[in-house]
């Protein structure tokens, strides 16, 4: 936990110059709510906002409830929605499981990309509280399976491996059964085409984008992105033109009415 803490921490200042931020899911959310005068929202596990911003700009007349344990984060969402003029939301450092909502108080609540930090059954006992009984809530996140076919799961070495923190939909979709008030309302993937230079993974590599990077020795990690750089080499014609796929899903859930 100190180690992830540490991460976050040295990261907030960076972190959404690092990470690629994608909207299609957020106009996915959008939608999916447009039949809302307004919207009282949470997002769980916010870092520094990157897609708070996103929300603000697609959902309209929203309350946001900011919801992270790493402080230097929850500090870059403040100022990051603060000067890009939204000021309808709030910020708590707070664990996913245990966070200071009222019960039936949210008509929506989200987490992007954090849940494998989340003890994932408690989390959802907690939404299935603060969620109002028409409210709605998103998952969205990749599996350890959509992580080993990326561009670092295929070329980094023990990338895969080490990351062992990520759940399989099966994991989830038995987990979100277990607890009787919420149900599955839809399984939506997402599909995406990235390219990038190798000087610019290299980037990110070094930067620790992913948190799975913070697993690994510090002369591992040199070792690894060495051996990262030479199989890129190997596998792409050409290293300032590198394709491949992400591949993510998100989880709609919604409490069960029976």
């Amino acid at each position: 936990m100190d180690t992830m803490y540490n991460h976050f921490s040295q990261l907030a200042p960076s972190y959404r110059v690092l990470r690629k931020t994608d909207v299609e899911p957020i106009a996915y959310i959008s939608e999916s709510l447009k039949g809302l005068p307004e919207v009282n929202a949470a997002d769980i596990g916010c870092g520094d906002g990157r897609y708070d911003l996103l929300l603000f700009q697609h959902i309209n007349n929203l309350h946001l409830t900011c919801i992270d344990t790493n402080g230097p984060m929850l500090e870059h969402v403040s100022d990051y929605l603060t000067n890009h003029s939204f000021t309808q939301f709030e910020t708590f450092q707070a664990g996913a499981e245990d966070f200071p909502l009222e019960n039936n108080s949210m008509d929506c609540v989200l987490t992007f990309n954090a849940v494998h930090h989340f003890d994932f059954v408690k989390f959802i006992e907690k939404v299935a509280q603060v969620i109002n009984p028409d409210g709605k809530i998103f998952v969205y996140t990749r599996s350890r399976s959509q992580n080993a076919g990326n561009i670092w799961g295929q070329y980094f070495p023990s990338f895969a491996e080490k990351e062992t923190r990520l759940y399989e939909l099966s994991e989830m979709e038995g987990w979100i059964q277990s607890v009787d008030s919420i149900t599955i309302e839809t399984v939506k993937s997402f599909k995406f085409k990235r390219n990038s230079t190798l000087e610019r993974l290299v980037e990110k590599a070094q930067g620790k984008h992913y948190s799975t990077f913070s697993l690994y020795e510090e002369q591992e990690l040199d070792e690894a992105l060495n051996a990262f750089q030479d199989n890129i080499k190997n596998a792409f014609e050409k290293t300032d033109q590198i394709e491949w796929f992400d591949e993510n899903v998100l989880l709609v859930l919604k409490p069960n009415q029976s």
